[in-house]
This record gives structure tokens, sequence and C-alpha cells, in this order.
């Protein structure tokens, strides 16, 4: 099975002011918040990391540079999310051979690389987990993996729908998957959540 990662980092992080999220600062080093997601998925069993930008793409590259991930472009970003999944899901699946792409978002730091590798274990297209989708504490969270037979519908997203839709239209595809990971609930939209998500990520590489 070939797994295929993506990473979303093309949103222009309107709630953070004139600041990208994206950019911020994680640790002592001052890796940016994109590249500790990248570092993350690069030492789970995913085959490959594809990252998708926009706003400020050319910072958002520099960020990457030493991680060796595909970069695909997003040029109708400011549209929403769904025109990023639809760009990053028609990049991977022009590769072929890719039976799976686990969608991430690029400001959701905290995430393990298990739970990565727990989806891609789950993963069974031929016996009703053509998607798995990680949950902690009772709740659904990000990232999550869909299977091929999704992608026509993934790359067919537009505007600022996200994918979510998809796992209660095809319900009987899904199969959750238990985690002992509270970062698969925590995103950063906001300065303060930006501090928060920071400190965590802090005191998870101690």
């Amino acid at each position: 099975m070939v797994t295929a990662a993506l990473v979303l980092a093309a949103g222009a992080s309107r709630r953070m002011g004139a600041a990208n999220k994206l950019l911020a600062a994680m640790d002592a080093d001052g890796r940016p918040m994109v590249a500790a997601v990248a570092a993350m998925l690069q030492s789970s069993m995913a085959d490959s990391v594809t990252v998708v930008t926009g706003h400020q793409a050319a910072l958002v590259r520099r960020a990457l540079a030493r991680f060796g991930c595909r970069l695909v472009h997003n040029g109708e970003h400011e549209c929403g999310i769904g025109a990023s999944i639809s760009a990053g899901v028609a990049a991977v699946a022009a590769d072929g051979d890719v039976d799976a792409v686990v969608v991430c978002l690029g400001d959701m730091p905290l995430v393990k690389a298990a739970t990565v590798d727990a989806l891609i274990a789950a993963f069974d297209g031929a016996r009703g987990a053509a998607a798995c989708a990680p949950v902690c504490g009772g709740r659904r969270g990000n990232p999550v993996l869909f299977g091929r037979r999704f992608f026509p519908e993934l790359i067919a997203l537009g505007g600022d729908r996200g994918a979510r839709f998809l796992l209660q239209k095809h319900a009987r595809w899904v199969r959750e998957v238990a985690v002992d990971d509270a970062g698969v609930l925590a995103d950063a939209d906001t300065p303060a959540e930006v501090k928060k998500i920071t400190a965590a990520a802090v005191r998870q590489r101690r």
C-alpha cells in the first residue's frame, strides 16, 4: 500500500491579524509550525509528503526547504480549503500508484506520527474502511485518511467547503480509529491558540 500525506498550508490566517500562523516558531530553535508538521509526517509511515501552498507561498517554501517535500501551489487559495484539497489530491492522484491520502492541516503541529501510522494501519478499502478518522475522548479529529475511491470527489471540491461532509455522505465506508492523541483536536486559529499550542509543542519535544 502506498500512502501520501497531504498538508494544507495555503490559508491566509485571517484571525491572526498580520501574522502567518504557519510560520510561528514552535520551539527554541525557531522551527516554524508548518515545518513541525512536515517533520512529523516524514517520521511516519507515509510514503511521501506533499504541501499545498498559497498565501505567502515563498515564505512557506523557505520554511520547508530542508525537508524535501513536494510543493503544489494553489492559485485559488483565497477561495477556501476546498480548492486546496482539490489541488493537492489532484497532484497526488496523478502519481497513479497512490492507494490513500492522509489530509493534514498545517496548523495542527501536535499530531503524533503514531496517529498517522494508526490511520494507515486501519485502512482497508475492500472491507468497509476506505476512510479512517481519528477519535480522541469521543471526538473525531484530524488528520483523515481517504482511500483512492474518494479521490474524484476530493478533486471536485471547491470554495470553502472541506471534506468533512464526505465522511457523513459515505459513513458506511468510514472507520473511526481510537487514539491517545489530543493533538488531533488542537488547531491554531488565533494568537492565543498559537501561544498555547507552541507551549504544548515545547513540552512534547522534551
